[in-house]
């Protein structure tokens, strides 16, 4: 685990670190998969021990026609992520009458399997299954995966703030300031691998369907469109979406196989605070939406010192004394500039 927890590349658990559980656990074959249980789908699959391919569309169309079969995906659904054993549910002689067994578990030289999983929703589950064909595993291996359960988790959040990290830095570097905007990482396949604070309070105030890692279905429309854009070398356009308090306006940047969504929110304060720097309106909106200074901290990724440095700025270029006033001189020029 020292040697994962060294890894610096933007995956949390490439071949070698997969090779080590192996080693660790004692078994012919591990795999790592994620999965929306919602859409059916695999999101990533990848193993060591056994041929190295993934799953045919054919085998995946199996797979999720008979998963409810599956007492291991059947329990991880009910909210449990511990290391369990297809032998905890069935006898070998009643996993053999299972339909799901001749059809997918067979043919795969699957008769023994302990999974653990990294707690997750069920449309993004991620998942270890350790693969015996002649032999169960034992007391002692499911002990073992509780106790590497925690590391395999912080595993894959450290990946996720690299991932996050190398997407900023890449925008940043084309001069684009994300002082008051927020990030969304996808994935090859349009899922939603890693959100900044300021992205997911937009898209809970501008999108009705966000659900998990699932993108939503405008902005899933959209992406679409501009991947079918960038293959006809056509420019890149916005997305635009009107809400109460303002408009979302998102941007795409493509990174190889990465997108990065970058959110941007305008709304009446932006217009009328004009003597207010960027960073200073975002903190009134964040105050006019109700959030405490510590919560403006979390959201902004600052101190609480910071946000409050912010504030008796803007107090002494809106001339006045307290929070409620501030928003509602705003509000008023606001209204006074549409009029």
């Amino acid at each position: 685990m020292r040697e994962a927890s060294d890894e610096t590349g933007p995956e949390p658990f490439p071949v070698h670190v997969l090779e080590g559980l192996r080693a660790l656990v004692g078994c012919e074959l591990v795999t790592y998969s994620e999965q929306d249980g919602r859409q059916r789908r695999q999101l990533a699959h990848i193993d060591c021990g056994g041929p190295e391919s993934q799953p045919s569309d054919g085998e995946m169309e199996t797979f999720w026609r008979l998963v409810d079969q599956h007492p291991l995906c059947r329990a991880q659904r009910r909210g449990r992520f511990d290391a369990l054993k297809l032998s905890d549910f069935h006898s070998r002689r009643g996993l053999h009458r299972l339909e799901i067994y001749a059809d997918l578990f067979r043919p795969w030289g699957l008769e023994f399997e302990l999974e653990v999983a990294i707690p997750s929703p069920y449309e993004h589950s991620k998942t270890f299954l350790f693969d015996n064909a002649r032999h169960d595993f034992d007391e002692r291996d499911r002990a073992l995966l509780n106790l590497l359960q925690p590391h395999l988790v912080q595993l894959h959040r450290a990946a996720a703030v690299r991932r996050l990290a190398d997407a900023a830095r890449a925008v940043l570097e084309d001069g684009r300031d994300l002082g008051e905007r927020g990030l969304l990482v996808l994935d090859a396949r349009g899922a939603i691998d890693m959100a900044s604070p300021i992205a997911r309070r937009l898209l809970d105030r501008y999108v009705a369907d966000r659900t998990g890692a699932r993108l939503p279905a405008a902005l899933g429309r959209w992406l679409e469109e501009q991947r079918t854009d960038a293959r006809a070398c056509r420019a890149p356009t916005a997305l635009s979406i009107d809400g109460a308090s303002g408009t979302l306006v998102i941007h795409l940047d493509r990174r190889g196989d990465t997108d990065v969504m970058v959110l941007e929110e305008r709304t009446t304060l932006d217009r009328a605070a004009g003597a207010l720097s960027s960073r200073e309106r975002e903190v009134l909106a964040l105050v006019a939406d109700g959030l405490r200074n510590a919560e403006i901290a979390g959201a902004l990724w600052v101190s609480p010192a910071t946000v409050r440095k912010h504030l008796e700025n803007i107090y002494e270029k809106l001339d006045v004394h307290t929070r409620t006033a501030a928003v509602a001189r705003v509000h008023a020029e606001s209204k006074h500039v549409s009029a």
